[in-house]
Protein backbone atom coordinates (compact mmCIF):
# COMPACT_ATOMS: atom_id res chain seq x y z
CA UNK A 1 0.00 0.00 0.00
CA UNK A 2 1.23 3.47 -0.82
CA UNK A 3 1.97 5.77 2.11
CA UNK A 4 1.34 9.50 2.45
CA UNK A 5 4.54 10.51 0.69
CA UNK A 6 3.89 8.18 -2.24
CA UNK A 7 0.27 9.32 -2.48
CA UNK A 8 1.47 12.91 -2.71
CA UNK A 9 3.95 11.88 -5.43
CA UNK A 10 1.12 10.28 -7.40
CA UNK A 11 -1.12 13.32 -6.97
CA UNK A 12 1.61 15.62 -8.26
CA UNK A 13 2.03 13.36 -11.28
CA UNK A 14 -1.72 13.49 -11.95
CA UNK A 15 -1.59 17.27 -11.90
CA UNK A 16 1.47 17.38 -14.15
CA UNK A 17 -0.11 15.16 -16.79
CA UNK A 18 -3.42 17.02 -16.63
CA UNK A 19 -1.92 20.51 -16.81
CA UNK A 20 -1.88 20.62 -20.60
CA UNK A 21 -3.88 19.38 -23.55
CA UNK A 22 -3.63 15.67 -24.33
CA UNK A 23 -4.16 13.76 -27.61
CA UNK A 24 -7.38 12.30 -26.21
CA UNK A 25 -8.85 15.77 -25.64
CA UNK A 26 -8.02 16.79 -29.21
CA UNK A 27 -9.47 13.58 -30.62
CA UNK A 28 -12.64 13.99 -28.59
CA UNK A 29 -13.16 17.55 -29.87
CA UNK A 30 -12.44 16.46 -33.44
CA UNK A 31 -14.94 13.60 -33.15
CA UNK A 32 -17.66 15.83 -31.71
CA UNK A 33 -17.09 18.40 -34.48
CA UNK A 34 -17.50 15.60 -37.01
CA UNK A 35 -20.82 14.56 -35.49
CA UNK A 36 -21.95 18.20 -35.51
CA UNK A 37 -21.08 18.67 -39.20
CA UNK A 38 -23.03 15.52 -40.06
CA UNK A 39 -25.90 16.58 -37.79
CA UNK A 40 -25.71 13.13 -36.18
CA UNK A 41 -27.46 12.10 -32.99
CA UNK A 42 -24.79 11.47 -30.35
CA UNK A 43 -25.05 9.37 -27.20
CA UNK A 44 -23.10 11.67 -24.89
CA UNK A 45 -23.42 9.18 -22.06
CA UNK A 46 -21.38 6.77 -24.16
CA UNK A 47 -18.94 9.16 -25.84
CA UNK A 48 -18.29 11.83 -23.23
CA UNK A 49 -17.96 9.36 -20.42
CA UNK A 50 -16.94 5.78 -21.07
CA UNK A 51 -15.07 6.12 -24.37
CA UNK A 52 -13.37 9.38 -23.48
CA UNK A 53 -12.79 8.34 -19.87
CA UNK A 54 -11.11 5.07 -20.79
CA UNK A 55 -8.82 6.70 -23.34
CA UNK A 56 -7.77 9.49 -20.97
CA UNK A 57 -7.05 6.96 -18.23
CA UNK A 58 -4.97 5.05 -20.76
CA UNK A 59 -2.91 8.20 -21.31
CA UNK A 60 -2.56 8.88 -17.60
CA UNK A 61 -1.40 5.39 -16.71
CA UNK A 62 0.21 3.98 -19.85
CA UNK A 63 1.08 7.03 -21.94
CA UNK A 64 -1.32 6.14 -24.76
CA UNK A 65 -5.04 5.71 -25.41
CA UNK A 66 -6.76 2.31 -25.43
CA UNK A 67 -8.43 3.10 -28.78
CA UNK A 68 -12.09 3.50 -27.73
CA UNK A 69 -12.51 6.78 -29.64
CA UNK A 70 -10.39 5.79 -32.62
CA UNK A 71 -12.23 2.53 -33.16
CA UNK A 72 -15.71 3.67 -31.99
CA UNK A 73 -16.15 0.50 -29.97
CA UNK A 74 -15.71 -1.17 -26.59
CA UNK A 75 -12.08 -2.27 -26.92
CA UNK A 76 -11.46 -5.53 -25.09
CA UNK A 77 -15.03 -5.58 -23.75
CA UNK A 78 -13.95 -3.49 -20.75
CA UNK A 79 -17.12 -1.39 -20.61
CA UNK A 80 -19.31 -4.48 -20.75
CA UNK A 81 -17.22 -6.09 -18.02
CA UNK A 82 -17.68 -3.13 -15.69
CA UNK A 83 -21.44 -3.01 -16.30
CA UNK A 84 -21.71 -6.73 -15.52
CA UNK A 85 -19.42 -6.84 -12.50
CA UNK A 86 -20.23 -3.68 -10.58
CA UNK A 87 -23.70 -4.73 -9.38
CA UNK A 88 -22.20 -7.96 -8.00
CA UNK A 89 -19.23 -6.13 -6.46
CA UNK A 90 -21.55 -3.56 -4.89
CA UNK A 91 -23.68 -6.17 -3.16
CA UNK A 92 -20.68 -8.27 -2.18
CA UNK A 93 -18.92 -5.25 -0.73
CA UNK A 94 -21.81 -4.43 1.58
CA UNK A 95 -22.54 -7.92 2.87
CA UNK A 96 -21.15 -9.15 6.20
CA UNK A 97 -17.69 -10.59 5.66
CA UNK A 98 -18.76 -14.14 6.49
CA UNK A 99 -21.20 -14.11 3.53
CA UNK A 100 -18.97 -12.44 0.94
CA UNK A 101 -17.15 -15.53 -0.39
CA UNK A 102 -20.35 -17.57 -0.59
CA UNK A 103 -22.11 -14.74 -2.44
CA UNK A 104 -19.35 -14.26 -5.03
CA UNK A 105 -19.06 -18.01 -5.63
CA UNK A 106 -22.79 -18.42 -6.18
CA UNK A 107 -22.89 -15.35 -8.44
CA UNK A 108 -20.15 -16.70 -10.70
CA UNK A 109 -21.91 -20.07 -10.93
CA UNK A 110 -25.38 -18.66 -11.62
CA UNK A 111 -24.64 -15.63 -13.83
CA UNK A 112 -23.22 -16.18 -17.36
CA UNK A 113 -22.66 -12.43 -17.78
CA UNK A 114 -20.48 -12.30 -14.66
CA UNK A 115 -18.45 -15.29 -15.86
CA UNK A 116 -17.91 -13.57 -19.21
CA UNK A 117 -16.98 -10.30 -17.51
CA UNK A 118 -14.32 -12.07 -15.46
CA UNK A 119 -12.71 -13.05 -18.74
CA UNK A 120 -12.53 -9.39 -19.77
CA UNK A 121 -11.01 -8.55 -16.39
CA UNK A 122 -8.29 -11.14 -17.00
CA UNK A 123 -7.69 -9.52 -20.38
CA UNK A 124 -7.12 -6.07 -18.90
CA UNK A 125 -4.95 -7.59 -16.17
CA UNK A 126 -2.77 -9.15 -18.86
CA UNK A 127 -2.72 -5.89 -20.85
CA UNK A 128 -1.66 -4.02 -17.71
CA UNK A 129 1.14 -6.46 -16.95
CA UNK A 130 2.36 -6.20 -20.55
CA UNK A 131 2.31 -2.40 -20.42
CA UNK A 132 4.19 -2.35 -17.11
CA UNK A 133 6.90 -4.67 -18.45
CA UNK A 134 7.22 -2.69 -21.68
CA UNK A 135 7.59 0.59 -19.78
CA UNK A 136 10.13 -0.97 -17.44
CA UNK A 137 12.24 -1.96 -20.45
CA UNK A 138 11.86 1.49 -22.04
CA UNK A 139 13.07 3.14 -18.85
CA UNK A 140 16.01 0.75 -18.56
CA UNK A 141 17.02 1.44 -22.16
CA UNK A 142 16.08 5.15 -21.95
CA UNK A 143 14.33 4.80 -25.31
CA UNK A 144 11.34 7.00 -24.43
CA UNK A 145 10.33 9.40 -21.64
CA UNK A 146 6.66 9.54 -20.74
CA UNK A 147 5.60 11.42 -17.63
CA UNK A 148 2.64 9.26 -16.63
CA UNK A 149 1.43 7.38 -13.57
CA UNK A 150 3.03 4.11 -14.61
CA UNK A 151 6.46 5.73 -14.76
CA UNK A 152 5.96 7.28 -11.32
CA UNK A 153 4.99 3.91 -9.80
CA UNK A 154 8.04 2.24 -11.33
CA UNK A 155 10.25 5.03 -9.97
CA UNK A 156 8.78 4.61 -6.48
CA UNK A 157 9.35 0.86 -6.71
CA UNK A 158 12.96 1.32 -7.82
CA UNK A 159 13.79 4.04 -5.29
CA UNK A 160 12.14 2.71 -2.13
CA UNK A 161 9.89 -0.21 -3.07
CA UNK A 162 11.48 -2.65 -0.64
CA UNK A 163 11.37 -0.17 2.22
CA UNK A 164 7.67 0.60 1.84
CA UNK A 165 6.68 -2.89 0.60
CA UNK A 166 5.56 -1.61 -2.81
CA UNK A 167 6.33 -4.49 -5.17
CA UNK A 168 6.29 -4.97 -8.93
CA UNK A 169 3.06 -6.96 -8.53
CA UNK A 170 1.52 -4.00 -6.68
CA UNK A 171 2.23 -1.80 -9.72
CA UNK A 172 0.32 -4.17 -11.99
CA UNK A 173 -2.60 -4.40 -9.56
CA UNK A 174 -2.73 -0.62 -8.98
CA UNK A 175 -2.73 0.12 -12.70
CA UNK A 176 -5.55 -2.17 -13.83
CA UNK A 177 -7.69 -1.66 -10.72
CA UNK A 178 -7.43 2.12 -11.14
CA UNK A 179 -8.68 1.83 -14.73
CA UNK A 180 -11.83 0.04 -13.60
CA UNK A 181 -12.39 2.29 -10.59
CA UNK A 182 -11.66 5.54 -12.42
CA UNK A 183 -13.60 5.00 -15.64
CA UNK A 184 -16.95 4.12 -14.11
CA UNK A 185 -16.99 6.71 -11.33
CA UNK A 186 -15.89 9.47 -13.69
CA UNK A 187 -18.55 8.41 -16.20
CA UNK A 188 -21.24 8.67 -13.52
CA UNK A 189 -20.09 12.15 -12.51
CA UNK A 190 -20.06 13.54 -16.06
CA UNK A 191 -23.40 11.92 -16.88
CA UNK A 192 -24.94 13.59 -13.84
CA UNK A 193 -23.58 17.01 -14.79
CA UNK A 194 -24.77 16.72 -18.41
CA UNK A 195 -28.17 15.37 -17.34
CA UNK A 196 -28.91 18.25 -14.98
CA UNK A 197 -27.64 20.89 -17.41
CA UNK A 198 -29.92 19.56 -20.15
CA UNK A 199 -32.87 19.59 -17.76
CA UNK A 200 -32.17 23.20 -16.74
CA UNK A 201 -31.91 25.41 -19.84
CA UNK A 202 -31.22 28.58 -17.85
CA UNK A 203 -28.11 27.04 -16.31
CA UNK A 204 -27.14 25.53 -19.67
CA UNK A 205 -27.39 28.89 -21.43
CA UNK A 206 -25.42 30.66 -18.70
CA UNK A 207 -22.63 28.07 -18.86
CA UNK A 208 -22.54 28.27 -22.66
CA UNK A 209 -22.28 32.05 -22.49
CA UNK A 210 -19.40 31.85 -20.00
CA UNK A 211 -17.49 29.40 -22.20
CA UNK A 212 -18.13 31.38 -25.39
CA UNK A 213 -16.90 34.58 -23.73
CA UNK A 214 -13.79 32.79 -22.44
CA UNK A 215 -12.98 31.50 -25.93
CA UNK A 216 -13.51 34.95 -27.45
CA UNK A 217 -11.24 36.78 -25.01
CA UNK A 218 -8.59 34.07 -25.09
CA UNK A 219 -9.04 32.84 -21.51
CA UNK A 220 -9.29 29.28 -22.79
CA UNK A 221 -7.96 27.54 -25.88
CA UNK A 222 -9.48 24.74 -27.93
CA UNK A 223 -9.23 21.99 -26.85
CA UNK A 224 -9.27 23.47 -23.39
CA UNK A 225 -6.53 22.68 -20.87
CA UNK A 226 -7.45 21.82 -17.30
CA UNK A 227 -5.55 24.84 -15.95
CA UNK A 228 -7.69 27.09 -18.14
CA UNK A 229 -11.03 25.44 -17.41
CA UNK A 230 -10.78 25.81 -13.65
CA UNK A 231 -10.67 29.59 -14.09
CA UNK A 232 -14.35 29.57 -15.13
CA UNK A 233 -16.44 30.01 -11.95
CA UNK A 234 -19.82 28.95 -13.34
CA UNK A 235 -18.31 25.85 -14.93
CA UNK A 236 -16.80 24.87 -11.57
CA UNK A 237 -20.15 25.50 -9.89
CA UNK A 238 -22.00 23.26 -12.39
CA UNK A 239 -19.49 20.46 -11.87
CA UNK A 240 -19.76 20.65 -8.07
CA UNK A 241 -23.55 20.75 -8.20
CA UNK A 242 -23.82 17.81 -10.58
CA UNK A 243 -21.51 15.72 -8.41
CA UNK A 244 -23.41 16.77 -5.30
CA UNK A 245 -26.78 15.59 -6.58
CA UNK A 246 -25.50 12.25 -7.85
CA UNK A 247 -22.30 11.11 -6.15
CA UNK A 248 -20.43 8.44 -8.09
CA UNK A 249 -20.38 6.09 -5.09
CA UNK A 250 -23.76 5.90 -3.41
CA UNK A 251 -22.57 3.80 -0.49
CA UNK A 252 -21.27 4.46 2.99
CA UNK A 253 -17.51 4.75 3.32
CA UNK A 254 -17.14 2.40 6.29
CA UNK A 255 -14.71 2.70 9.17
CA UNK A 256 -14.27 0.30 12.07
CA UNK A 257 -14.89 1.64 15.56
CA UNK A 258 -11.55 1.42 17.44
CA UNK A 259 -10.84 -0.40 20.68
CA UNK A 260 -12.72 1.16 23.60
CA UNK A 261 -15.65 2.21 21.41
CA UNK A 262 -16.60 5.70 20.28
CA UNK A 263 -19.37 8.26 20.68
CA UNK A 264 -20.48 9.73 17.36
CA UNK A 265 -23.18 12.43 17.16
CA UNK A 266 -24.42 11.44 20.59
CA UNK A 267 -24.65 7.71 19.86
CA UNK A 268 -22.39 5.15 21.51
CA UNK A 269 -20.82 2.46 19.29
CA UNK A 270 -18.92 -0.57 20.58
CA UNK A 271 -15.46 -1.48 19.27
CA UNK A 272 -15.47 -3.40 16.01
CA UNK A 273 -18.72 -1.99 14.69
CA UNK A 274 -18.66 -0.71 11.10
CA UNK A 275 -19.93 2.86 10.73
CA UNK A 276 -20.04 5.17 7.74
CA UNK A 277 -21.58 8.17 6.03
CA UNK A 278 -23.33 8.08 2.65
CA UNK A 279 -22.66 11.02 0.35
CA UNK A 280 -26.04 10.51 -1.30
CA UNK A 281 -27.60 11.47 2.04
CA UNK A 282 -25.19 14.06 3.45
CA UNK A 283 -25.06 16.02 0.19
CA UNK A 284 -28.81 16.67 0.40
CA UNK A 285 -28.58 18.17 3.90
CA UNK A 286 -30.68 21.36 3.86
CA UNK A 287 -28.85 22.69 6.89
CA UNK A 288 -25.66 22.83 4.80
CA UNK A 289 -26.87 23.31 1.23
CA UNK A 290 -30.01 25.36 1.82
CA UNK A 291 -33.77 24.74 1.61
CA UNK A 292 -33.50 23.90 -2.10
CA UNK A 293 -30.90 21.18 -1.50
CA UNK A 294 -32.85 18.73 -3.67
CA UNK A 295 -32.69 21.07 -6.68
CA UNK A 296 -29.95 21.71 -9.24
CA UNK A 297 -28.74 25.21 -8.44
CA UNK A 298 -25.11 26.00 -9.41
CA UNK A 299 -25.56 29.52 -8.03
CA UNK A 300 -25.29 28.16 -4.47
CA UNK A 301 -21.55 27.58 -5.08
CA UNK A 302 -21.05 31.21 -6.13
CA UNK A 303 -23.35 33.09 -3.78
CA UNK A 304 -23.27 30.71 -0.81
CA UNK A 305 -20.59 29.50 1.58
CA UNK A 306 -18.69 27.26 -0.83
CA UNK A 307 -16.00 26.35 1.70
CA UNK A 308 -18.59 25.10 4.19
CA UNK A 309 -20.43 23.10 1.53
CA UNK A 310 -17.19 21.59 0.27
CA UNK A 311 -16.57 20.10 3.72
CA UNK A 312 -19.83 18.16 3.42
CA UNK A 313 -19.02 16.76 -0.04
CA UNK A 314 -18.12 13.08 0.16
CA UNK A 315 -17.88 12.37 -3.57
CA UNK A 316 -14.21 11.47 -3.16
CA UNK A 317 -14.24 10.50 0.50
CA UNK A 318 -12.55 12.69 3.08
CA UNK A 319 -9.53 13.20 5.26
CA UNK A 320 -6.49 11.00 4.82
CA UNK A 321 -8.50 8.59 2.66
CA UNK A 322 -9.53 11.15 0.03
CA UNK A 323 -9.35 9.54 -3.41
CA UNK A 324 -6.15 10.53 -5.26
CA UNK A 325 -8.17 10.46 -8.49
CA UNK A 326 -10.21 13.48 -7.39
CA UNK A 327 -8.42 15.83 -9.76
CA UNK A 328 -8.83 13.34 -12.59
CA UNK A 329 -12.62 13.54 -12.34
CA UNK A 330 -12.54 17.33 -12.14
CA UNK A 331 -10.27 17.35 -15.16
CA UNK A 332 -12.68 15.16 -17.14
CA UNK A 333 -15.67 17.28 -16.19
CA UNK A 334 -13.94 20.57 -16.96
CA UNK A 335 -12.55 19.61 -20.35
CA UNK A 336 -15.54 17.60 -21.60
CA UNK A 337 -18.05 20.34 -20.79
Amino acid sequence: MLGLRQTMDMSVTFLHVMSSNTPSAGLFCETMHGFARQKSVVDLGLWATYRYAFDVLGELFYGKMFGFMHEHRDVGGYMKAIDSLLPAFTIGGTLPSYLTKLYFLSTVIISPSVRGALGAVKHIEYASETAVERRKQEMAQETEYKHDILRKMLEINADRGEKINFTYKDICVESHSSIFAGADTTAIAINSILYHLMRHPVAYDKLTAEIDAAVTDGTISMPVAYGEAIKLPYLKACISEGMRLHPSVGLTMPRLVPAGGATISGFRFAAGYRVGINGAVVQYDKYVFGPDAESFNPERWIKGDAARMEKAMLVFGGGARTCIGKNVSYRFGSTVL
